[in-house]
């Protein structure tokens, strides 16, 4: 089937020599011999050679480097709209910091010139199966690898979290789009750009910034007048979804700077809130998706490199000013699992091809003494590094709407961490230029794989929510409470998929379910941010506005209703930051809350915001049972609600008012199925 291209400009013949040419080359680079043949494509030409010829023939063709879908999954495709391919990448491709080149990684201390580091970095990569220098790699042209420059446009044209409705920030972003793609336009290998990185589109930040600005800001100006059109220019209406900070008694006082509103528990002001970060974020991508296609065209726009995280309302507004999206991407369990619910999500919200642009693994057993400082994913050994990153790699390429894969990062960060202070073990290689031989052979052999699953996976359908839905049988005890889901190794089995979002969003997590005789286990990967200075509030967070599910159940005792709240409180260990406390609650009919026990029964595991990551056992006595049995069968509904109320995802009808039963609404069927 003939791939649906973004751009598809008229070939001569003689051009079209030159693509069957580059097509045999670069595919011959792609093939599952590479990583057996020490580096040679399938004609006995260096990897290497092979990729600069093929580069070479297609530099005369018009256009770029493009995408396509074919037979249902997304490709990124040569110059020419010529062979589709999956771009699989290693970030910081580059020689090194010599400022730390004494604890760190650095060429100077392995070779003798950079033409030597090049020509034996480029050769490595090829062994283990990459084909893209991703962000922050080396420019230089004696790597053919293909490309991807990370810009900080949207930073260094002070768009942003600065002042997008400015009326001259298209001029002066078209301005720095030219003068920063100019080393990279007659660099055949390009394949595009990524805008910034990470920008985030956090909504309680960006209000309470914007908020707070002067008025000749013209963001500012945009959000008062957002505010004072939402409700109608009537402060009272105003009042009972926000709580205005000291000295604000109206529409006028908000152009104040320093001015603040904070939401009012049981008010609906979030969607404001996300509204104004829909009309932000919409803002920057169309201003620098122009600006690029003025300085220079035929590249594609790749994105800002969500932070592991993405705004629905964000991702929604950036449709029409992408040629392809970008995420971080941290993966959610060591065994390599990754959540559906991400790319499918995103796939939902936008037909664009994904590049996950940062993906790692790291161990607390390396050669670079890294401690792993963080959050970030790290196991034990290097055994179960290599095994974890093998298994994301299969599991990414998948998904019909990934376009690649790009792993941060060639090298490990220095002995005594970074500038910023981050100390992981992220390398392909050490700081002593030694490869982690486990690692690269695991991911060699995982890269090789990529094409053909990647093939297949324009077939993966979403199957239907069948009339009585099996809970699986744990193959393992659960054990809450030791900050793992080890004990959940069939998570395809246990994922319920058939959760409901009024659109245009979608879900915003997964929820997986088993049982053993003596509990209903429950856990949840999503995503959902915080802040804990939004709400106005004394005390302890309310439940009320807190990340909460809602557990319906019936196993033949009556319904008995749940609540699992995850409130946010100051960091027990780290001034400044704050972490989630888990607590359950039996919810009564008239919606009010009886505390429950959460000692070995519910956990949150150590995830910082914006991961949401909870695992329950509930006890089959709190179900009125005195144990789970198979083939019993139970009457279920499941509801998660983000922060605030923002979303509602909902397996079966949703609940009333507080969490109470809606009139004649009716649960999803569900059987204890033996295995």
């Amino acid at each position: 089937m003939r791939p649906l291209l973004h751009r598809e400009p008229s070939i001569s013949p003689m051009k079209h020599m030159f693509l069957r040419m580059a097509a045999r080359v670069f595919s011959s680079c792609n093939r599952p011999g590479l990583g057996r043949s020490r580096g040679r494509a399938a004609w006995g030409i260096p990897a290497a050679v092979a990729l600069w010829l093929a580069l070479f023939c297609v530099a005369a063709l018009a256009g770029g480097f493009g995408t396509a879908r074919r037979d249902g999954a997304w490709w990124l495709t040569m110059p020419g709209g010529g062979v589709p391919f999956f771009s699989i990448g290693a970030d910081t491709t580059n020689g090194g910091d010599k400022r730390t080149r004494d604890r760190g990684y650095y060429w100077e201390n392995n070779y003798p010139d950079l033409a030597a580091w090049a020509a034996d970095t480029q050769q490595r990569l090829y062994a283990w199966g990459f084909n893209t220098r991703g962000g922050w790699s080396d420019p230089t042209t004696a790597m053919t690898l293909p490309l991807v420059p990370e810009l900080d446009l949207g930073r260094l044209s002070r768009l942003h979290w600065f002042d997008p409705f400015a009326p001259d920030a298209q001029a002066i972003a078209t301005a720095k789009a030219r003068e920063i793609t100019a080393p990279f336009k007659d660099n055949p290998a390009v394949i595009g750009y990524f805008t910034d990185n990470e920008v985030g589109w956090w909504n309680a930040p960006l209000f309470r910034w914007y908020l707070g600005n002067e008025w000749a800001v013209y963001t500012k100006q945009v959000l008062w007048r957002m505010i004072h059109d939402h409700y109608k220019g009537d402060w009272r209406r105003l009042l009972v979804d926000f709580v205005p900070g000291k000295d604000i008694t109206g529409f006028e006082d908000l152009r104040k700077g320093r001015a603040e509103l904070h939401l009012r528990p049981g008010g609906h002001g979030i969607a404001l809130i996300e509204r104004f970060t829909a009309v932000c974020a919409g803002k920057y991508y169309e201003l620098v998706y122009k600006a690029l296609k003025a300085a220079d065209p035929d590249r594609l726009v790749m994105g800002d490199r969500l932070p592991l995280y993405y705004n629905q309302d964000a991702v929604l507004a950036s449709r029409g000013h992408l040629d392809v999206l970008s995420t971080n991407y941290n993966v959610d369990t060591p065994d390599g699992w990754v959540a559906p619910y991400y790319f499918e999500g995103l796939a939902r919200l936008t037909d664009t091809p994904v590049l996950i642009s940062e993906f790692f693994f790291a161990a607390n057993e390396n050669r670079s003494g890294n401690v792993n400082n963080g959050h970030l994913m790290h196991v034990q050994t290097q055994a179960e590094r290599a095994a974890g990153a093998a298994a994301a790699v299969r599991n990414f390429a998948a998904f019909p709407n990934i376009a690649g894969i790009h792993w941060f990062q060639y090298y490990d960060e220095p002995s005594g961490g970074r500038g910023d202070g981050e100390n992981f073990n992220m390398g392909l290689v050490d700081i002593r230029n030694v490869p982690y031989e486990g690692l690269v052979t695991a991911l060699a052999a995982a890269n090789r794989d990529v094409p053909a699953l990647h093939a297949a996976s324009g077939g993966r359908k979403a199957s239907p929510m069948p009339a009585v839905i099996p809970i699986a049988r744990a193959e393992a005890p659960v054990v809450v409470g030791d900050d793992s889901l080890a004990d959940w190794p069939d998570k395809a089995g246990t994922r319920l998929p058939w959760f409901t979002v009024p659109a245009p969003h979608v879900p915003f997590g997964d929820v997986h379910m088993s049982w053993s005789p003596e509990s209903l286990n429950l856990f949840n990967l999503a995503q959902n941010y915080a802040d804990l200075y939004l709400l106005a509030h004394d005390g302890e967070f309310p439940p009320s506005e807190s990340y909460r599910i809602n557990l319906d159940v019936d196993a033949g005792a009556g319904m008995k209703h749940f609540a699992l709240c995850l409130v946010p409180r100051p960091h027990s260990k780290y001034p400044g930051r704050f972490e989630l406390a888990p607590r359950l609650y039996a919810v009564a009919a008239d919606g009010s809350l009886a505390s429950l026990e959460t000692q070995g029964v519910m956990q949150v595991l150590d995830k910082p915001l914006p991961h949401i990551a909870l695992e329950l056992a509930l006890p089959a006595r709190l179900l009125g049972v005195e144990k789970l049995t198979a083939g019993q069968k139970l009457a279920l509904r499941i509801e998660a609600i983000t922060f605030y109320r923002g979303m509602t995802m909902t397996l079966g009808a949703p609940t009333g008012k507080g969490g109470a039963w809606k009139t004649g609404a009716a649960p999803v069927a569900a059987v204890l199925a033996d295995k």
